[in-house]
Parts: structure tokens; sequence; C-alpha cells
């Protein structure tokens, strides 16, 4: 099943080896981009995990139409279907918690921590931060932001940033994804940037805890907040990384800074 959307690459898959006990799942990916996102996967709990794989290997043979480099997505951590999942290729390359917080529990008095929207002039001092605190073999997969919609900053005193906090909304919710430095260590801070999240019309706050930011969870586990649990996150390739003894570079601002780069090529894979 195709989607009619312009700018939007999208296609569901049935496996119905099983007629009683069909799965369905649905891959996407914005034109232009380079990484798709499984959004969905209906399937019994006891399904045979050969269907999944199965299932799987098509959403991935038709992204790869669309150049597609990569294939994301967030598999709960009690999930029965793990297996069918490493079976099609896909590696855990971290974690999550997910926190999330009720409108209510916005706080009304004057924040301790300032945190503001971005702007151009922050995208150094966010790109610094982000290098230092995403490990850079996740990088390609784990963008400096998501790019739907501003976000916010705080800085210490002295000028130095202590994080950022990337926003996306949704009709049900905003998600929010915080970098923060391990020194950040209030859990004021995030009882903070919730109260100045704007526009979230009576919405809750869903806030993702990454693995390789381990200090984050436990802030977050000091607010007035619901785990919704915990989430593997999948990634499936579908380049082969070159390995080369200095990455290539390339200007990023007509300054000193240099972004580097590591040579990717496609390849298509024989299914037994």
């Amino acid at each position: 099943m195709l989607s009619i959307s312009p700018p939007v690459e999208q296609y569901t898959a049935c496996c119905d080896n099983d007629p009683n006990r069909p799965c369905y799942a649905q891959v996407i990916s914005m034109v232009d981009e380079i990484q798709a996102q499984l959004t969905f996967l209906v399937a019994f709990p006891d399904a045979d995990q050969r269907d999944i794989t199965c299932l799987l290997e098509e959403l991935i043979i038709h992204a790869g139409k669309w150049g597609t480099h990569y294939l994301t997505c967030d598999l709960p951590a009690d999930s029965p279907h793990l297996k069918g999942f490493k079976d099609a290729g896909f590696l855990n390359w971290a974690s999550q918690t997910i926190f999330r917080l009720e409108p209510d529990a916005v706080q009304k008095s004057k924040p301790q921590f300032n945190w503001r929207t971005w702007n151009t002039s922050d995208i150094r001092a966010m790109t610094t931060l982000y290098r230092g605190i995403v490990p850079g073999l996740f990088q390609p997969i784990e963008p400096l932001t998501r790019q739907t919609s501003l976000g916010l900053v705080l800085y210490h005193q002295d000028g130095d940033l202590c994080g950022y906090a990337d926003l996306d909304y949704g009709p049900k919710g905003v998600w929010v994804k915080p970098v923060l430095t391990p020194e950040a260590d209030h859990p004021q801070i995030l009882r903070d940037l919730h109260a100045a999240i704007p526009e979230l019309n009576n919405r809750p706050v869903f806030i993702a805890a990454r693995s390789y930011q381990p200090w984050l969870a436990s802030l977050a586990a000091q607010l007035d907040a619901e785990i919704q649990g915990s989430q593997l996150l999948l990634v499936r390739y579908l380049v082969r990384q070159l390995k080369v003894e200095e990455p290539q570079a390339f200007a990023l601002y007509e300054g000193r800074s240099v972004e580097r780069g590591l040579p990717i090529s496609q390849f298509h894979g024989k299914r037994e």
C-alpha cells in the first residue's frame, strides 16, 4: 500500500502466511531524506517470528528503492518480536526511557533556569555539545535536531551551553529530547524546561531519556512523572560503511569549523 502524499514516502505491507493471523507494518520517509522510520507493527504476541522477519524484509527492500541509507524503529524492551527484528538485520544501538508529564505538572512560579527558544546564533554551541554527548558512531542516525520545530536552549551564567531540547509537537502530546551536559544535576532544570515549552495547549509532555545520557534519566526520575516504559532503539543499515584512515572533511562554515563525514556505499543483499 503506497501513499499519495507528495512530501512523504510511505509503504504498508502485510504478511498473511497464516491467513488467520496476519501481521502488518509500515515504513515512512520524508522525500529526499536518507533515513526511514518504522511507524507501526501490528502482530499477535505469539506470531511466528519468521513472518515478522519476512514482513520487515519487504519493508527494507521498498525503503531501499527510495535511496534510504538506514531504517530506524523504537521497540518496547519486552517485545516478543525482537528475534524477528534481529533476524532481519536490525541492530540495537541504544535504549531510552520515556517519562510522561501531565499538563497540571507545569510550575507557575518564577523559573530558576531560564530556557529560551534557540536561534541561529546557538547552532555552533549546540553542535559542540551534541558531538560531545552523542557517541560518534550513532551521530549519522541521531541528528542534532529533527527540525520539526524550534527547540529550547539553556545557558550557564558564564555563557557556556548547559543543554538544549528538541521538540516535536503532536495532537496527543509534545515529544522532548533533551541533550544536557553531565554537570546538569538539578531536577529543577527539567521542571523549568517543562514550563518553558510554548503552545502546550493542555497536552502532556513526553521526555525521552536516551541511554547514552544516564544522568538525564536520573534527573527525570526525580520529577512527578509517569514512566511510560523502556524502548530499544534499533537500526537496519542499508549501506556499507567503509573504513578510512582519516574521515573526509568539508567546510561547514566560512570560518575554521570543519564537518567530517564517513564515505558510504549503498548495496543490495540477496534474500535467502
